[in-house]
């Protein structure tokens, strides 16, 4: 669903309206933006991502035998720097302003790259302002996708899981997360620090946490092979929605049946997103380092049917038992709902696996502070083991 790609479209400057008219056809059947030139007006001026040159991924190496992270390590500088922000917040977005604003003014050889439709907004909140700024460069996904050397988030949780979902069937830049959301799992740096945070990935002076992800591939009755193929960052979960009766699921694990469960659903989750829809379900937490897949069932109608902690190298499939009595059965990846699944379809959840090009490392790779950052995050955020009475007052 993020596979598209268009042609290039030359190094032409685009003012405001690059992306309120219609996508037209240009000469040779490329495809070319109808808009109005202003290649000195003030404010942000846009290019097309295309003319930029490919991703290009650093190196990830062990900072020791006792460090639970690795160096990042550029062997060329990176160059293009995507940045994904927090939608329909005016502080965020005043936070991107100052932040691109700074990559411009300090490391003017790095290019920004950003969304259409952030680029209309930047363009368009801008387009006022008599200072002149710098150049934006985006296009479709497929096209940013294959540029980025850097991911940056301004945001929550969410904004991360957004940008990496479409990373597909490719490897994921690292990325660098500053916290301005309402959760905080995957956002070691204040917004504060960005000038020194940049500046560290920049110059190989980083270190990042390696996250695994997991691969969720649907198989349909009738026949149609990989109806899906995703990634999970978080997890894949299978829940009865709306519907009023239970769900019926034969889970086999490495070709063993295990067991045909009755409950609401049913999540399978990484580490990472062992503090997210699997927790609330009952499930453990696991440190993002831990090599497992973790499988919570959702409300399950037998009390014994507790949650497991699987070898990361299982595979695990799910079919969807004709005992159902529900029509569809819905799935989501990290949230975001996919097609509705029927009795008889089958769905296979992996960790991921080698890509076509063997020098991406897998994974995902999060900036990190220091080696100390989940700690933190399960005692400030979920506040574990802490005790109530210690907000009591007594009266």
């Amino acid at each position: 669903m993020f596979l598209a790609h268009g042609v290039g479209i030359g190094s032409r400057i685009y003012t405001a309206k690059l992306f309120s008219n219609e996508l037209i056809r240009g000469l040779g059947g490329e495809r070319a933006f109808s808009v109005s030139h202003a290649v000195g007006s003030p404010g942000y001026q846009v290019q097309s991502c295309t003319q930029l040159s490919c991703s290009k991924f650093p190196e990830y190496a062990a900072r020791g035998i006792q460090s639970q992270l690795s160096s990042i390590l550029w062997r060329t500088p990176l160059q293009n720097v995507y940045v994904v922000k927090k939608p329909w917040n005016r502080e965020v977005r005043d936070a991107m302003v100052e932040f691109i604003d700074y990559i411009h003014g300090h490391y003017p050889a790095v290019n920004v790259v950003v969304s259409e439709d952030v680029a209309d907004e930047l363009v368009h909140e801008s387009s006022g302002n008599s200072r002149r700024r710098g150049v934006l460069y985006t296009g479709l996904v497929g096209d940013i996708v294959s540029k980025t050397d850097l991911i940056v988030t301004l945001g929550g949780d969410g904004t991360i899981l957004r940008a990496v979902s479409a990373f597909l069937n490719v490897g994921v830049p690292p990325v660098l997360s500053f916290a301005m959301g309402t959760l905080g799992f995957l956002l070691p740096f204040d917004f504060t620090t960005y000038r020194e945070s940049f500046d560290m990935v920049y110059l190989s002076r980083a270190s990042a946490l390696q996250r695994t992800r997991l691969e969720c591939h649907v198989h349909r009755r009738d026949g149609e092979r990989d109806v899906t193929m995703t990634y999970a960052m978080n997890d894949v979960s299978l829940h009865r929605g709306s519907q009023p009766n239970l769900t019926s699921l034969d889970i086999v694990i490495d070709g063993e049946f295990l067991t045909t469960t009755t409950a609401d659903g049913i999540v399978f989750a990484t580490p990472t997103g062992s503090t997210a829809y699997s927790l609330s379900s009952g499930g453990s937490i696991a440190h993002p380092l831990v090599q497992c897949i973790l499988l919570t069932p959702i409300c399950p109608r037998s009390l014994s049917f507790r949650p497991l902690i699987l070898p990361i190298l299982s595979h695990i499939m799910i079919r969807m038992s004709e005992l159902n009595r529900n029509a569809n059965i819905k799935l989501n990846i990290d949230g975001i709902p996919q097609i509705d699944l029927r009795p008889g379809d089958e769905m296979h959840v992996v960790r991921e696996r080698a890509h076509e090009d063997a020098t991406v490392v897998l994974g995902i790779w999060c900036v990190a502070r220091n080696e100390n950052d989940w700690t933190r995050d399960i005692n400030e955020l979920l506040g574990f083991n802490s005790s109530f009475s210690s907000k009591t007052k007594r009266r």
